[in-house]
Parts: C-alpha cells; sequence; structure tokens
C-alpha cells in the first residue's frame, strides 16, 4: 500500500505491505521530486513492491449478472487443484499485523485461509499436522495435491530493523458450521463447551500444543462435516456420552492456530522453564488472544500467589450414579476420570519464591489450564448476554446487574491490575441471567468455584493430570448439567430454547435530564 501524507507545510510519503509499514521523512513542497516518484509509482510499480504471485492469483469474480450482488472473488492454486473457484470473502485482518484474509465457498466446505505470519512464528499448517489425519473435534486441513507449488515469498526490502519479515502461506479447510452465538438451546451451548474441552484436551496430552485463542469468532458450531471420534482414541464428545455411544459427533470445534504453541514433551515446573533457552518459552510468555476472553493469569501476565494457601475443591462427583456411570464408562483408558477426592494441596514452595520475585516467577507462563478457562469465560459471557426465545423485553432493573457486569467485562484489558472478570465469576448469577435463566444459577455458581485458584500452585495428588485437572473439573460440571437438562424426570432443571438473532442489551438507556425551568 502506497500513501501520501499532505499537512499545509509539505508531505510524506508512506509504505506498507504484511512486511510492516514506514514513512519517509517530511518533504516541503517546494521538493517535488519525490511526489512525482511517487505518482509514477502508482502506474509503473517499483520491483520490490510486486508482490503478485502469478501461480497462485485472486482476482474479481464479478460477472455481468452480479452487478448488484455481493462481489465474489476467483482463486487459482495449482498446489490445492482450484482453478478459478468461485469464493466469498469473509473476512480480512488488520493490514499491519498477519493480515488474515478468509475466503469461503458459497456452494460447498472449502475454505481458504491466507495469511503472513513472522519467521519466528509456529506455522498453522505445521501445528494442524500434528493433528494428524482428520482429527475428533477439529476442522479438517486440505493437504496440497502438488508440493511442488509454492507461495513465491516476500522480499526483504532495506527499510530498517523495524521492519519484520513475514512468510506468506495458505491453509484450505474442509470444515463449515455456525458461530457459537447461535446455540439454539442451553444444552447446546453447554454441550459444546463440554466438547471444545475434550478436543483441547486431547491436543495437550497426546499432540502437545496449547490453543492460547479461545473466542467465540474463532468456534464454528454444527460442523459440517461431521467430526467423529475414532474407537481407539479414548475420545468421547458429550452426545455420544449422554447416549452410550462414543461415535457421536462433536458439536463444536476450534477452526482458529493462528496463536498455537507447541508445548514440551512432557510437564515442566517453572524452574524447568527458566532453564531452558529463551526461543522454547518466548511464545508462552506472551499474552494472546482477544482480551476478554484471555484467561486471567495471561492477561496480567505475573504471579499473583494467595494472602492464604488456597484450598483447592476435591473433583465433582456426578449424581445420580447413573450419571457418573455413564462418564466413566465413555472413558475406559483413562483412570483420571474415574478418580474422586481432592486434586492435591498449596504449594507453599512456588508461593514463597513468587513473593520473593525469584527470577523464574516474574513473567507468567501460559499452560493447558489456561486454555480450559478461556473456554468458560467465553460460556460465561455467552450466559450472561443470553435470553429466551421469544421472551418479553427487560425492565431497567432487570438488566442493570447484567449490564453493569457485562459493560466491565467488555472493557478488559491486556495488564490491567484489576480484572473486572473477578466480578463476574464470583457475582450473584441469578440476579445475573436472564429471568428465565435463573435455575441455572446454582449449576454456575458451583462450577465458578473452579476458577478461583490459580493451578501453577497446585501440588498434584497422585493419579491427578496436573496440566488438565481444571478440564476435568469443568468436564464433570457441564456434564452433570446436560444430564439435567436432558432428564425427562427433571421438572426444575429444564432446557430453555435461546433467541438467536440477538442478545440482551448492554447499553443503558441515558438517564432522563431534568427540564430547566428560566425565570
Amino acid at each position: 500500500m502506497l500513501g501520501v501524507i499532505m499537512s499545509p507545510g509539505g508531505y510524506m510519503l508512506s509504505y506498507a505491505n504484511p512486511c510492516g509499514y514506514v514513512v519517509t521523512e517530511h518533504f516541503a513542497f517546494s521538493n517535488i521530486a519525490p511526489l512525482v516518484s511517487y505518482v509514477h509509482s502508482l502506474h509503473v510499480p517499483p520491483a520490490a513492491i510486486d508482490l503478485a504471485d502469478p501461480e497462485r492469483t485472486i482476482t474479481l469474480g464479478i460477472g455481468p449478472d452480479d452487478l448488484d450482488g455481493a462481489p465474489r472473488w476467483r482463486i487459482t492454486d495449482g498446489a490445492y487443484g482450484l482453478k478459478n473457484h468461485l469464493f466469498d470473502l469473509i473476512s480480512i485482518g488488520p493490514p499491519f499485523s498477519r493480515m488474515t484474509i478468509v475466503f469461503a465457498d458459497p456452494e460447498g466446505d472449502l475454505v481458504v485461509k491466507d495469511s503472513y505470519s513472522q519467521d519466528h512464528r509456529q506455522r498453522e499448517a505445521v501445528l494442524f499436522k500434528k493433528l494428524r489425519e482428520d482429527p475428533p473435534g477439529w476442522v479438517t486441513v486440505v493437504e496440497t495435491t502438488d508440493t511442488a507449488v509454492k507461495f513465491k515469498p516476500l522480499e526483504k526490502m532495506n527499510f530498517g530493523s523495524e521492519f519484520a519479515h513475514r512468510q506468506r502461506h495458505r491453509l484450505v479447510l474442509r470444515s463449515t458450521g455456525l458461530p457459537f452465538e447461535k446455540c439454539e438451546t442451553i444444552s447446546e451451548a453447554v454441550g459444546a463447551i463440554y466438547d471444545l474441552l475434550e478436543s483441547n484436551r486431547r491436543a495437550i496430552v497426546k499432540r502437545r500444543f496449547l490453543h492460547r485463542d479461545i473466542s467465540p469468532r474463532n468456534i464454528l458450531i454444527r460442523p459440517t462435516p461431521d467430526s467423529l471420534p475414532k474407537p481407539d482414541d479414548d475420545v468421547c464428545f458429550i452426545r455420544g456420552l449422554y447416549d452410550r455411544n462414543p461415535l457421536r459427533p462433536s458439536l463444536a470445534i476450534p477452526f482458529d492456530l493462528d496463536n498455537g504453541v507447541k508445548l514440551k514433551e512432557k510437564h515442566l515446573t517453572l524452574k524447568e522453564i527458566d532453564n531452558s533457552l529463551p526461543n522454547t518459552t518466548r511464545d508462552l510468555k506472551a499474552p494472546t488472544g482477544t482480551p476478554m476472553f484471555i484467561a486471567r493469569g495471561p492477561l496480567l501476565g505475573v504471579y499473583d500467589p494467595p494472602a492464604r494457601p488456597y484450598m483447592f475443591e476435591p473433583l465433582p462427583q456426578l449424581q445420580p450414579p447413573d450419571a457418573a456411570e455413564r462418564y466413566e464408562q465413555a472413558y475406559p483408558s483413562d483412570p483420571f476420570r474415574k478418580k474422586q477426592g481432592k486434586i492435591g494441596g498449596y504449594n507453599e514452595d512456588l508461593g514463597n519464591e513468587c513473593f520473593e520475585e525469584q527470577p523464574h516467577t516474574m513473567r507468567l507462563i501460559q499452560r493447558p489450564w489456561h486454555d480450559a478457562e478461556s473456554m468458560i469465560l467465553m460460556f460465561l459471557i455467552f450466559l450472561l448476554r443470553s435470553k429466551p426465545k421469544d421472551s418479553e423485553p427487560e425492565g431497567a432493573d432487570k438488566l442493570k446487574p447484567m449490564q453493569e457486569v457485562y459493560g466491565a467485562v467488555r472493557n478488559t484489558g491486556i495488564g490491567t491490575e484489576v480484572d473486572n472478570r473477578d466480578n463476574m465469576i464470583r457475582g450473584r448469577w441469578r440476579k445475573l441471567l436472564h429471568a428465565r435463566l435463573a435455575h441455572l444459577a446454582k449449576s454456575v455458581t458451583e462450577m465458578c468455584q473452579a476458577l478461583n485458584c490459580d493451578y501453577e500452585f497446585l501440588l498434584p495428588a497422585t493419579g491427578v493430570n496436573h496440566e488438565i485437572v481444571l478440564h476435568e473439573i469443568l468436564q464433570r460440571h457441564l456434564f452433570q448439567m446436560y444430564y439435567k437438562l436432558n432428564d425427562p424426570e427433571e421438572k426444575e432443571f429444564q432446557d430453555v430454547k435461546l433467541d438467536t438473532s440477538s442478545f440482551r442489551p448492554y447499553h443503558k438507556d441515558p438517564e432522563p435530564k431534568n427540564p430547566v425551568v428560566g425565570c
């Protein structure tokens, strides 16, 4: 992108591409040569900024009959066997970041995702390959048909150290679905979060990576084609769990791994991580994602040891026995699913090391339980603003508690000293929820108890997997809710159909002003 910045005393020229952004010095209007060069470059682009790749093209696809419709784009890419394939433009990211561009096939299930990553970043395609073929609970990645076709790399232009070198890359996916906010019932939303935790848990335990960017925009519900577990994978999604049919498909899938990062082969302590090479922890120390949904620890960026030792809650006991039996039978090879009782104690040594500001405690490391917390934050915020289908408008007094909490949560920022999401987590959910969802309050409050501790300070008990202990706790709470919502004998804890076209309003109507009477 070439630009000119005008002012009364002169002008500056700017140039930007996904590598970065530069601006020239301020030129007086009497110095017209750079401006003439700029105008000339609009007609004859310099070779250094000609980024066109003749092997992989994107051209406007409007025909004579499409003038009144939304523009479509034709993509040709020999690596994927695409030739003038018609796509809709779904989104385009900020031009000075990865500039991620997403196209979707209006007639099928293909999605093309182009992005420009810095050299040091883990390429998304590499992480998807770690999931292996058709991973349960994840999008399906289309493999290239001709590996000889490559993107032409971006030129490394000599504009100074502020210019990051980026590499273009493309990912073609064969999975579509609907946004998370299109959940039609409470039980669908509960089940979707359970299934996301299940697929994330597998990625952590068996494929050793974190997602680190859980948010509604990175989630699809009712995915097409079905995302099915494999018989030997010990993965079971919530409908298969409830129906005693482990091969039922997932209700939701994550489809973005731009911020994903590989983990070491085994769980390491903070001291062990601090002693490893710097480049192995650089990404884990960087808070990433949408601020409102980033786990509270990474958002703050430092450890905050409690004044008094944490009292970690024991593992939830599913009720009635039939619910516990279904849960345990769904995962016959995982003894952690059957465990009951305490999860462990407080790590006093680590607490003291934090108070002493020892080097390995000075910067928070993102951990698997932070992915789990992000998923529950997404669920809680969804519940906060959900309303039943065909419900009457709420009065200002009923909306006020939700609006105050959501307004503060919405303004969450990275590095904040006070995280307003604590007020939501520990809030009075009977007042925060819509009146017709108030029967969920007790279950939601009990589930939120699991978020009152930082699991970095856990000394796990025997048989407790430290990395996924929060996944286990939350999945038990969610299945308990799902079981009750779908129990035909349950009279009070009933499922609710949701309004999928709008949420409860988060803004407050302005207060009427008292009239001023002049005399």
